[in-house]
């Protein structure tokens, strides 16, 4: 049986596990079309078993509409497919919402990148119409759920305060965190304990799912970056991979992994004229502190260092 829990947070929908035969989790596919194709091959899904997308669907790669699409199709011919917003997702919505979608005329655009829209302007969008095409697309993002809470599992997007209850947990925690909320002590919610938890948002460079405790999986292989993608059957724990190119070029990965997190929580708050991204023969090297920061500066700058020094290494330069 599956419900609603009323939260004035977030959205949570809670699902009953007994309900299906096998449940597999995935993240953050970002627009990688044939790789999900070839996962819904490889794990064979049946119309009693669940499929739970963790957000992320869009931007980034080349067809992002499209999986969508065949998101919508499959649901249509029966298939349980649940879909968790994620960051990008909400990021297209406020765009939308807001009538100028300045952010899809980039190279990372759900529609530019799409057979079906890759040709459109933002003038082209409103002579025809176009909106409307799509209102069926809004319409699912909107209804779709922050978090899924099962008896034994709990799927969120981007993570989780666990000294903060799911149905008090905030908007901006569940979509952008980037903390390492598995290393969190003293944490005694009774309503975390025993349960898995499964997120992705922070791609793992090395293209797998990353078992953070026994319980805590971090499950975004960072398909776009690495062109893997991974998939987690719930009941078994069983590991699952596709893949475009077995061989990661991983100090590329690295690199296009570490400006998207400089670009998202540093670039807007330090002067780009008091820094120089280094780049050597192995990619990114050392980002170099030109001119003396403020105290905001350095406070993003310490912050970042810290959060990140255990994936990136010792890389800024005073």
């Amino acid at each position: 049986m599956e419900s609603e829990i009323k939260t004035n947070k977030i959205k949570i929908e809670k699902i009953n596990e007994s309900d299906y035969n096998r449940i597999f989790v995935m993240s953050d596919i970002h627009g990688q079309y044939d790789l999900f194709l070839k996962m819904l091959g490889k794990i064979d899904l049946k119309r009693e078993d669940l499929l739970v997308i963790m957000g992320d669907i869009c931007d980034r790669g080349e067809k992002s509409y499209e999986i969508y699409m065949k998101c919508m199709k499959m649901i249509k011919l029966g298939y349980n497919l649940k879909f968790i917003l994620g960051n990008h997702e909400d990021m297209l919505l406020e765009d939308l919402e807001n009538d100028y979608p300045i952010r899809y005329e980039t190279e990372y655009s759900v529609y530019r990148n799409s057979k079906y829209f890759k040709k459109k302007s933002i003038k082209d969008w409103h002579e025809e119409n176009f909106l409307v095409e799509i209102e069926w697309l809004v319409k699912w993002l909107e209804d779709s759920p922050l978090a899924i809470l099962g008896n034994e599992n709990i799927f969120v997007h981007a993570g989780l305060d666990l000294q903060t209850a799911l149905a008090e947990q905030e908007r901006e925690t569940v979509l952008w965190t980037r903390e390492e909320f598995w290393l969190m002590e003293n944490v005694e919610l009774e309503e975390y304990r025993g349960k898995n938890i499964y997120f992705g948002h922070t791609p793992n460079i090395n293209g797998r799912i990353s078992q953070k405790t026994d319980k805590i999986s971090g499950i975004d292989c960072g398909a776009f970056f690495t062109h893997f993608l991974g998939c987690v059957e719930v009941k078994s724990k069983e590991k699952i991979y596709v893949y475009e190119d077995e061989c990661i070029q991983f100090s590329e990965v690295l690199d296009k992994v570490f400006m998207e997190v400089w670009n998202e929580e540093v670039a807007d708050f330090i002067d780009s004229e008091k820094y120089k991204i280094k780049s050597g023969k192995r990619g990114i090297e050392k980002i170099k502190i030109l001119k003396k920061l403020d105290r905001k500066e350095k406070e993003a700058l310490k912050k970042f260092v810290k959060k990140y020094e255990r994936m990136f290494g010792k890389n800024v330069e005073n």
